[in-house]
């Protein structure tokens, strides 16, 4: 357990020292931009983000599994990868193009889409990450990617400070996550030799494709009924009510690194008391719900309370409207970080079909209320529809499946249940990995 509360300290310092150097810049860049101008990046990095899940295929979590269970093939593994997320990089660039030429065939912002979809092309060469993922040894992926996303952040505070074009903006966006992913491969690339010297094999990379096809289409699911808002509300109000919109639902989102850290840093202990058919692989799982559960409701709590002044304060009267987005917005983390902490239970248990029919549902729900509330109610109805979708894919959807009854116990259990002493004995690092003594 100690190696998991390490693995969380690490990524939590990762996404807080981003928060803390990132939100700064980001609220300047916001204010800098107004809501036009910050409504067309969302409207492009909407699109560009709906596709880029079809780069990594779903595989993030079977590749984890992978490198676990079979270490003597993580060469293999790894080249694989690498040469599944080069093919769908360039399809995913594709098909992000087509769209935004049907969407908006005359709004000169092809510039800009490119410059947005770089860092994607380069993903490939972060694939090492699941490999320190699997190791329990993400800090190496958090100094590497702090170090150029500080950087970065820097210069693009100095371009704000002195006023340059939105285009040199844009191209800070590009460097980053360029930067990013070769520091990552160079960096494994010097301490453990490429594992582009190794041939990928094709059974790896059928494995790797059939079992995460599932996962991917939940994951482009659960992307379309988290971005489709914004694309439709791009379309159908324009780009300074998503500007509007997008405000508060950033300041929704910004916490979601929460339960993924933990649901990651928990996720190859369970994969240890899973294979040992240990008593305590459920407690662990409703030990993350019961903790998951709580930061979220705490915090949606404190917004409703502080939600206006929050938004006044930070990004000015041009965008004090995003303030009753947030407030409803905000309480879908509920279902997202209890969705999350679940996420593992799908692929631990061999049920990663079903997060096909989980998030179908969720994504037909959205596009059905936002296609009716967005003309009627504007930005407000938007917020309300993803509220609405979450709740159906993360909880109701539980309901219809009795292999997912256990999980539906669980997000019911954390409501009742904190397991306040388990969490304490966790952070003075006393709990035994298999919960003897909890």
């Amino acid at each position: 357990m100690k190696a998991i509360l390490l693995n969380s300290l690490w990524f939590f310092f990762d996404k807080v020292f981003k928060l803390a150097i990132g939100f700064t810049v980001s609220v300047l860049l916001i204010r800098y931009f107004g809501p036009e101008w910050f409504g067309k990046y969302n409207f492009l990095n909407s699109i560009v983000v709906l596709f880029s899940v079809l780069i990594s295929f779903g595989s993030e979590g079977i590749l984890i599994k992978l490198l676990v269970s079979e270490k003597e093939n993580k060469n293999e593994i790894l080249a694989a990868t690498f040469w599944i997320h080069t093919g769908f990089s360039f399809i995913a660039f594709i098909a992000s193009f087509f769209v935004l030429y049907v969407l908006r065939p005359d709004s000169g912002l092809y510039s800009y889409f490119f410059l947005l979809s770089l860092p994607s092309i380069f993903r490939c060469f972060s694939v090492v990450r699941y490999v320190y993922e699997a190791l329990l040894q993400i800090k190496v992926v958090v100094i590497i990617e702090n170090s150029v996303f500080f950087s970065i952040s820097l210069i693009r505070f100095l371009m704000i400070i002195y006023e340059y074009p939105i285009e040199y903006i844009f191209v800070s966006f590009a460097l980053e996550g360029i930067f990013a992913s070769l520091g990552l491969f160079f960096y494994y690339r010097i301490q453990n030799g490429s594992f582009l010297n190794y041939k990928p094999k094709l059974n790896i990379i059928k494995k790797i494709l059939y079992d995460s096809f599932p996962i991917f289409v939940s994951s482009f699911a659960v992307i379309v009924y988290m971005k489709v808002d914004q694309i439709m509300i791009g379309t159908m109000l324009g780009d300074s009510h998503l500007g509007i919109y997008s405000v508060g639902v950033r300041l929704s989102e910004f916490w979601y690194f929460i339960p993924i850290g933990l649901s990651s840093s928990f996720f190859p202990i369970l994969i240890q008391l899973k294979k040992e058919i240990s008593n305590q692989y459920l407690n662990r799982f409703l030990l993350l719900h019961s903790i998951l559960f709580w930061i979220a409701f705490t915090g949606a709590v404190m917004i409703q309370f502080s939600g206006n002044v929050l938004v006044s304060y930070l990004y000015g009267i041009n965008f004090e409207n995003s303030a009753a987005v947030l407030k409803i917005h905000i309480w879908t983390a509920i279902f997202v970080f209890l969705g999350v902490a679940g996420s593992n239970y799908f692929i631990l248990e061999n049920l990663q079909k079903l997060t096909v029919y989980k998030s179908l549902i969720g994504l037909f729900t959205n596009i059905i209320l936002n296609f009716f509330w967005i003309p009627t109610f504007g930005i407000i109805g938007a917020a309300y529809a993803t509220l609405i979708s979450q709740f159906c894919a993360n909880t109701l959807f539980l309901i219809f499946f009795k292999q997912l009854h256990p999980l539906l116990k669980m997000q019911f259990n954390s409501l009742i249940h904190f397991r306040f002493n388990a969490f304490k004995l966790i952070l003075m690092k006393r709990i035994n990995v298999y919960g003897k003594n909890d």
